[in-house]
């Protein structure tokens, strides 16, 4: 039986790949840093002995190796994400540091706890969670919009790493999905700009070619499409969700 690891996976997109992952008969590690949501998610999903909760930062190396690096892990999903509106000149360092830790160097630390085990084993599959922010600009956004492009460049460099060794690495890059963090995003619209939030939620919804926000559920189908690809054939790639890729 393979195991996964989910970082963030108590809530969103990571608790459906959690579920999805135990539906397919994987056992699951879910990460994250509250431990109530963890075993609260652990209660949810209720296949004992398949599901398995560790309680850490990940964006805390020490952390993450003393976590990870007992495990026999075959499939990473690297889903921690957080997200911050302001434009480039409002956004302090403080918060830019925040945003590019939580977003893109938690993905890299988690793969350096698992990717040696997966080499020497020949076989593993890395999924990271991007946005469409990960190939277009959304504006007041500039450290979330920065750290879904750098991640979009881990995981290409990453698969080109590991090209030909029974590793593939690709990214899902959905459109506004229904999370904790869009509802933040539209009770930042509701304040800023007196709408009702089934207004605030259209916005964002106008920003998706299927004009509505995408479940959490099939975001995490086509993240098991790619963790669970026994062909090995699909690495390096971005699998837009609700946008278009804009051509260069």
């Amino acid at each position: 039986m393979r195991t996964a690891v989910v970082t963030g996976g108590s809530r969103g997109i990571g608790f459906s790949v959690s579920r999805q992952l135990v539906q397919a008969g994987v056992n699951v590690v879910i990460t994250g840093r509250d431990i109530a949501s963890l075993e609260a998610a652990r209660r949810e999903i209720g296949a004992a002995g398949q599901v398995r909760v560790l309680s850490f930062d990940a964006a805390d190396p020490d952390a993450v190796g003393r976590a990870l690096h007992p495990l026999d892990v075959d499939i990473l999903v690297a889903n921690v994400g957080t997200g911050f509106s302001a434009s480039v000149h409002d956004t302090t360092l403080e918060e830019w540091n925040r945003v590019l830790s939580t977003n893109v160097t938690s993905a890299f630390l988690s793969v350096g706890a698992v990717l040696d085990g997966m080499l020497e084993r020949g076989w593993g599959r890395i999924v990271t969670i991007g946005s469409m922010a990960s190939h277009v600009p959304l504006r007041y956004a500039a450290a979330y919009v920065a750290s879904k492009h750098a991640l979009l460049g881990l995981t290409r460099a990453l698969a080109e790493d590991t090209r030909g060794r029974g590793v593939t690495v690709n990214m899902v890059a959905p459109a506004f999905v229904r999370t904790d963090m869009t509802e933040r995003n539209i009770s930042t619209i509701t304040s800023k700009s007196g709408l009702t939030a089934d207004a605030a939620e259209a916005k964002l919804a106008e920003l998706s070619s299927l004009k509505r926000l995408l479940e959490p559920d099939e975001v995490a189908a086509e993240v098991l499409r790619l963790a669970l690809d026994d062909s090995g054939e699909t690495t390096g790639e971005s699998v837009p969700m609700g946008f278009v890729v804009p051509s260069v």
